[in-house]
């Protein structure tokens, strides 16, 4: 029984991932839209968010595409767990650097940093467990 709630929590995840690439009648792959939504959870600024899997889904852990427009930042946190991000387009600006276009970043637990992007930057970003705001 736990292998069949556990394929059903798969599935459920897998029917959530956005279709990046999508064939279209002639065979050609070409970009599907992905629908944004504000990422105003801890302070975030100028920011949107597409979530591919959610932490309340998984029991902790969530992946999604954040997109920070021109002038948006993330307050300071601490990551109780592993965060991954790989930057798809742009570059933004963290406590340990510039993180640009194609760069993959990996902070570990306990990390602290904030976020802010001057040009805007498309990251997939993948978090072991949510990251907490430190005030």
């Amino acid at each position: 029984m736990k292998d069949m709630d556990l394929m059903n929590q798969v599935n459920k995840i897998i029917q959530g991932l956005p279709v990046l690439l999508k064939e279209d009648q002639s065979g050609v792959l070409s970009e599907a839209e992905i629908n944004f939504t504000p990422f105003i959870v801890n302070d975030r600024s100028k920011s949107e968010i597409h979530w591919l899997f959610r932490p309340e889904e998984t029991g902790g852990c969530g992946a999604a595409l954040v997109r920070y427009h021109p002038g948006g930042e993330s307050p300071l946190h601490e990551h109780t767990g592993f965060e991954f991000a790989y930057v798809l387009d742009g570059e933004m600006i963290t406590n340990q650097g510039k993180v640009k276009k194609n760069d993959l970043m990996l902070l570990p637990p306990g990390s602290r940093h904030r976020s802010r992007s001057e040009t805007g930057c498309l990251a997939l970003i993948v978090w072991e467990k949510p990251p907490v705001t430190i005030e």
